[in-house]
């Protein structure tokens, strides 16, 4: 919402004649263009972040009539309590279309793992909720939490099988402590492991990245990682 609020000012002002005329005006030079483009974001942003429905006349009076200096119809008290309920109402839409997201993601997760173990009877899962293949066995004891360890890896966009990242031909190995700062799911996967093998894991969001994301990945993103274990350090 901080990113509406902000800018809306500056930008009303740049288009403020445009916006007033029916016919898309001639942008004359790079200040035209920039001045336009500003306009355009906050109104794209105000599109697709529909708190309510903006009276676009009354929008740009208020705009018009405050670079004026003019007396406003407002009191500061009126419009501190204006501003507070419009906060509260962009993070209630936010909310909703956060638990939107997941509700949609958590069905397609779902019918992913119900398809997947029925086409291959080798996968598992794991009693925190992510799936598994052994593609490969290794030897030794298993890997626990703590332990420093050397390994390889690939990873996918499970629901579209996208590449996401790799160690293979793009950086050395992998070496980290199994435990924070990993992902839920890769700690547990990790502990399954011993030296010499490879496993494949299914991770819902919900132990991958979880609702808020990381490094390029949104939330509620499901990942399919392919891990090789190579030793202990």
């Amino acid at each position: 919402m901080k990113q509406i609020l902000i800018p809306i000012a500056a930008a009303a002002t740049l288009c403020l004649t445009a916006c007033n005329e029916d016919r898309t005006p001639k942008l004359a030079d790079i200040g035209d263009t920039m001045s336009w483009a500003m306009g355009e974001n906050v109104a794209r942003t105000l599109t697709e972040t529909p708190v309510f429905d903006i009276d676009k006349e009354i929008f740009i009076k208020a705009v018009q009539h405050t670079l004026d200096g003019k007396e406003q119809p407002l009191s500061e008290e009126t419009y501190t309590q204006a501003m507070a309920q419009l906060m509260d109402m962009a993070r209630l839409q936010q909310m909703k279309e956060a638990n939107l997201s997941r509700q949609n993601v958590d069905k397609l997760q779902e019918e992913y793992f119900k398809q997947l173990t029925a086409r291959n009877p080798k996968i598992k899962k794991h009693e925190s909720g992510f799936y598994y293949e052994v593609l490969k066995e290794g030897h030794g004891r298993k890997a626990k939490y703590g332990d420093n360890v050397n390994f390889d890896y690939r990873s996918f966009l499970m629901l579209t099988g996208a590449p996401f990242d790799q160690t293979y031909g793009q950086r050395e190995p992998i070496s980290h402590v199994v435990g924070k700062p990993m992902f839920q799911g890769l700690v547990d996967g990790l502990q399954l492991m011993n030296p010499g093998s490879t496993y494949r894991f299914y991770f819902p969001y919900q132990l991958a990245f979880g609702e808020n994301g990381s490094n390029g990945i949104p939330g509620y993103t499901p990942l399919i990682y392919e891990v090789e274990f190579h030793t202990f350090i």
